[in-house]
């Protein structure tokens, strides 16, 4: 099953979390649970005060009293609750970690989670928490609460940033004003094509009969010029 898993993860491209992000996240639950816990204390206070002198009032296992095992009970249930429903706990969202399973789904179930945060934790913690120490030199970081419920703690999902460039914006195009045709001077005008589908290249201008007309007597009068003065030069 070890053989599966580190194939499996290693296509995945998990990253196992080292020691000391977990340990920071283990610091940032310990005080969320320390807050949510106080109010607790406070009532607890107030119970073995009333207790005292009873059977309930002293050490009830070995040296831990009453008000001990709630606290307890109480931080566990914090772990607990968070890691099988979430897969993680608020310290360890904080720090992008995860708590997965070796199995190919990667679930944690109840009874895993119970015992890794319990009987787990507790063997880690002995021998000046060398459980937990291991998890530095370990090649899957991996505690010994993790070694026994087959668990992984490895960082959540990463989101890749590209960077944005900022583009070199295009000068706009200046375009050149158009100026309205002048009208043209001489015996000569166009004259617009009739409404139809005609391209524009296709119109041709066109010469009224007046303008032939004016054109013909132009140079019909130029040539009587010519010849007087021609007579006048003879005569000289």
């Amino acid at each position: 099953m070890q053989n599966n898993y580190d194939s499996c993860r290693a296509d995945a491209g998990v990253t196992y979390a080292g020691f000391w992000v977990r340990f920071a996240a283990y610091l940032i639950d310990s005080g969320i649970a320390f807050l949510l816990l106080l109010v607790v204390r406070l009532v607890m206070s107030g119970v073995l005060s009333a207790l005292y002198g009873t059977a309930l009032g002293g050490n009830i296992l070995f040296h831990y009293t009453l008000k001990d095992i709630v606290l307890y009970l109480g931080q566990v249930l914090y772990f607990i609750l968070c890691t099988r429903y979430t897969g993680t706990t608020p310290g360890k969202r904080v720090m992008n970690l995860r708590v997965i399973s070796v199995e190919e789904s990667g679930e944690l179930d109840l009874l895993t989670v119970v015992y890794r945060e319990t009987v787990g934790r507790f063997l880690s913690s002995i021998f000046v928490c060398i459980g937990y120490l291991i998890i530095g030199v370990d090649r899957e970081k991996r505690g010994f609460h993790d070694m026994l419920c087959d668990t992984r703690v490895v960082y959540g999902k990463r989101v890749k940033v590209y960077p944005v460039y900022p583009y070199a914006q295009a000068r706009p195009v200046e375009t050149p004003p158009v100026y309205p045709a002048e009208p043209q001077s001489g015996p000569y005008h166009m004259v617009e094509p009739a409404e139809q589908n005609v391209h524009p290249a296709e119109a041709v201008p066109q010469i009224l009969p007046n303008e032939r007309q004016q054109e013909a007597f132009g140079a019909g009068e130029a040539g009587r010029q010519a010849e007087e003065e021609k007579g006048d030069s003879d005569e000289l």
